[in-house]
């Protein structure tokens, strides 16, 4: 019996998969190199058959088998991701979670839900909002990522103050690359030793396979009440919004755009200059009271109060972006040969964030054929988290595949000597070579030993995260 058939002995009929166009499909995720790669004809790394578990016990019988045999395995989610974290290794197979779907128990007297790894952030959010609660995540690819890649990532969410996903999970269960099942119970905090539910936040599928999560969640508010502050430059508007998150005013949504971003965003409404500066808030008790000292630390700060249809409207085309972005990259090509567009997400504490501004608009704006967008998409009470949007054209696609090399690596070095991080969320094939220089040596040492000793086969999502070892 050849290796694949024993996998296909071990797994109910129907689980595993070598139908080309599966293959195929479930090859890259939605990394811009990737589908640049596949839009000029080159071949991408195919699994030899792609796995579809229905529990966790499936996925054990998998990855127990893939450590026996020393085949690589590649978990995926929804596919949504931008940096090549689910790409498929050659004579490898793909872990596809995605008829992992099923909601199993909502816990209204404790605010908890605990849910299959594949579902899908808009199937948990309406299954929620029926019952008037809601996981307040909302990823800006929601309705294509899956709970299981939120863990991976780690996703922050459009409205992460207190609703990133690290602040979410309760409670998980994994399964080891020998097949072994890591189960940790929901519980509010733990002081047993590390936190071991915290080491599989960001992991990006290197040291388990997530199959089940506990996530906190709240009742959803009915209306969301916004604010809209126009600063006189972005630099002020960074300090408008560390002032509304360090004095206890602290927003559910908090959003900064420079002036190219806000002339996207906003362009509908006839915004033609200067940047933007919206936030939402919940209502409560006190809430006027709350909304008047927004309203005097941006005048103190010279910003002038627009029309909070600002941010109404931004709320409800957050989302917008995806659709373009996958015609540009995709079998549409928008824009024509030679056109990659991406976002580069950095964070900073607010000391440093104007400096991080400055260095990586400049450094983008050395490639890219458009001006370069900036918005402060996430505030914490130290810093910040800004994701800079660029658009660059080469003479044909392989050209721009080394302006697109370059410019991340010239985004890199200037995000580290200006102080932050190159990755706010996720990593994948993408940042890994830069990840020495955020985590040092040692750093990058200790994550090795982690993956030595969870995985000792390394047969879990090779080369993501981690740079493959040389000798």
């Amino acid at each position: 019996m050849d290796a694949l058939a024993s996998l296909v002995a071990r797994l109910p009929e129907g689980a595993v998969s070598t139908h080309p166009g599966e293959l195929s499909s479930r090859s890259r995720d939605a990394w811009p190199l990737a589908m640049l790669r596949e839009a000029r004809g080159e071949r991408l790394p195919r699994p030899m058959a792609v796995v579809f578990p229905r529990t966790t016990d499936d996925v054990a019988a998998t990855l127990a088998w893939a450590s026996e045999k020393e085949i690589p395995v590649v978990p995926r989610g929804g596919g949504s991701g931008v940096r090549g974290g689910a790409q498929a290794v050659w004579r490898g197979i793909v872990l596809d979670l995605s008829q992992m779907n099923e909601i199993l128990d909502v816990d209204e007297e404790s605010l908890a839900v605990r849910v299959q790894a594949g579902v899908r952030g808009d199937r948990l959010e309406a299954a929620l909002a029926a019952r008037g609660l809601t996981v307040g995540h909302h990823p800006q690819a929601g309705g294509l990522s899956t709970v299981g890649g939120w863990i991976a990532a780690p996703s922050a969410g459009q409205a992460s103050s207190g609703c990133g996903i690290d602040d979410l999970v309760l409670g998980a269960v994994a399964v080891l690359s020998g097949g072994g099942i890591l189960r940790l119970g929901a519980v509010p905090r733990s002081a047993v030793g590390l936190d071991l539910r915290r080491l599989l936040v960001g992991s990006e599928g290197l040291l388990g396979v997530v199959t089940e999560a506990t996530l906190a969640v709240a009742h959803a508010a009915p209306n969301l009440r916004w604010l809209a502050l126009a600063p006189p430059s972005f630099e002020v508007g960074i300090v408008l919004a560390r002032t509304l998150t360090q004095d206890g005013l602290r927003p559910l949504v908090l959003r900064l755009s420079d002036e190219p971003d806000a002339r996207v965003t906003f362009g509908d409404l006839g915004h033609e200059t200067g940047p933007m500066l919206v936030a939402a808030f919940e209502p409560r008790p006190g809430l006027d009271a709350v909304v008047d000292a927004v309203r005097a630390a941006g005048a103190a700060a010279g910003a002038v109060e627009v029309d909070p249809e600002y941010g109404r409207h931004w709320w409800e085309h957050r989302n917008d972006p995806v659709a373009p972005y996958r015609r540009i990259m995709g079998e549409d090509r928008m824009l024509g040969p030679g056109v990659v567009i991406d976002t580069v997400e950095v964070a900073a504490l607010w000391r440093d964030l104007p400096a991080v501004y400055r260095a990586l608009r400049d450094a983008l704006a050395q490639h890219a054929a458009r001006p370069v967008a900036c918005h402060l998409s996430h505030s914490y009470r130290a810093g910040g988290s800004l994701s800079f949007t660029f658009l660059l054209h080469g003479e044909d696609d392989l050209a721009v595949e080394t302006i697109y090399t370059t410019s991340w690596r010239d985004a890199a070095t200037a995000c580290h000597r200006a102080g932050g991080t190159i990755s706010h969320h996720g990593i994948g094939l993408l940042k890994t070579p830069f990840l020495e220089e955020d985590l040092g040596s040692e750093g990058v040492a200790v994550l090795r030993s982690l993956k030595r000793a969870l995985d000792p086969a390394g047969i879990l999502n090779p080369g993501k995260l981690l740079p493959e070892e040389t000798s």
